[in-house]
């Protein structure tokens, strides 16, 4: 006998949108999400990220979604929030919500910008990053970035007020509560911002990436690079801009030039400096102290978060460590078994294991 279609998602909002102390709930559904029963938010909270309303309505425009342990209080479950990386839809987190649900973990995942389906360029996967470097209307700089995370960081207060509010999903609104922030890549980079800056969240737990934004994005623009096939001594000349642009539309056309304004960027974080002022969450480390655990977790074939930039920058918090894991490139297995999920779930479940029930 085949298998029943599941049910088609059900409407628990009305469709006029519900404003929410600076954001608005467009719309909530029951839905299943890794196999379990979830709500499924659509939320708009404006951030002003390249001048352009309808790029930014788009980018401000995002999925949340809350999933609350079965047989527990919500008010009385520790919270975990799963970001994924650039680029990534939020279902590469579906993997790890079983066995966190079991723990007795309240769930917390949503979009971050230019990922899942907060987007504006269509197309496949990745494709705002190019559009973002084809358009010479759009900011791809410092500045972008910093907004960005600025946006993320008030993100986290709208999502986490919903599941509080709605959901009784308290650990994650109160101050000193338990509440872990987990990313994968760009997700962890985000999610350190929050962390450090805003004093979000009692635990950091990374996988695939760390906190330092210099390091991060050297193995950010090696990646591209290699991925676009751009030559290195072009990479090396990308914070230059547009006078080799031209070069790279002949290798590899619009896509190639946004690659290397990408790089140019990453170039530009990668020097660190003055610039990354109050942006690079490593460098809010000395404001975190030890009763709020970071654990980070990295593949010793991953060339974006490499395993002595990882260890370098756990050390520079009072409680940090770093599991490294044979046999794992950047957020994919090469060789061993199980998964990078497994390897994921085990790193949340043991970073938080004081708080399983």
């Amino acid at each position: 006998m085949p298998p029943t279609p599941p049910a088609p998602p059900t409407p628990l909002t009305p469709a006029a949108p519900t404003p929410t102390a600076g954001f608005e709930v467009l719309d909530a559904r029951a839905i299943r999400f890794g196999g379990h029963a979830a709500t499924g938010y659509r939320l708009l909270r404006p951030h002003a990220f390249t001048g352009d309303a309808s790029v930014d309505r788009a980018l401000s425009t995002f999925r949340a979604l809350v999933l609350v342990p079965p047989g527990v209080r919500p008010e009385t479950a520790p919270v975990v929030t799963l970001l994924q990386g650039i680029t990534a839809p939020l279902e590469r987190s579906g993997a790890l919500v079983g066995p966190l649900l079991d723990a007795g973990f309240g769930l917390v995942v949503f979009d971050t910008p230019l990922g899942g389906e907060r987007r504006f360029a269509g197309g496949p996967r990745g494709g705002e990053i190019a559009e973002l470097g084809r358009r010479s209307d759009l900011p791809l700089d410092v500045a972008f970035t910093r907004r960005l995370y600025d946006a993320v960081a008030a993100d986290f207060g709208a999502a986490l007020s919903v599941a509080a509010d709605r959901h009784g999903l308290a650990e994650g609104r109160t101050p000193g509560g338990r509440l872990a922030l987990f990313g994968v890549s760009f997700g962890c980079l985000l999610s350190a911002f929050a962390f450090g800056r805003d004093g979000l969240g009692a635990r950091l737990v990374g996988a695939s990436g760390h906190p330092s934004l210099p390091a991060m994005a050297r193995g950010f623009g090696r990646s591209a690079a290699s991925w676009a096939k751009i030559p290195p001594a072009l990479l090396a000349a990308a914070a230059l801009g547009r006078p080799l642009e031209g070069v790279a539309r002949r290798l590899g056309g619009d896509a190639a030039v946004g690659t290397l304004r990408l790089a140019g960027l990453f170039v530009r974080l990668g020097r660190g400096g003055r610039a990354l002022d109050g942006l690079d969450p490593l460098g809010f480390a000395p404001t975190v102290g030890a009763d709020r655990r970071v654990r980070l977790l990295t593949g010793e074939s991953d060339t974006v978060a490499s395993p002595a930039d990882t260890r370098a920058a756990a050390a520079r918090y009072a409680d940090g460590s770093v599991r490294v894991v044979p046999g794992l490139a950047h957020g994919w297995r090469l060789a061993g078994p199980g998964t990078f999920a497994d390897d994921c779930t085990g790193l949340i479940l043991d970073a938080l294991a004081d708080w399983r029930r």
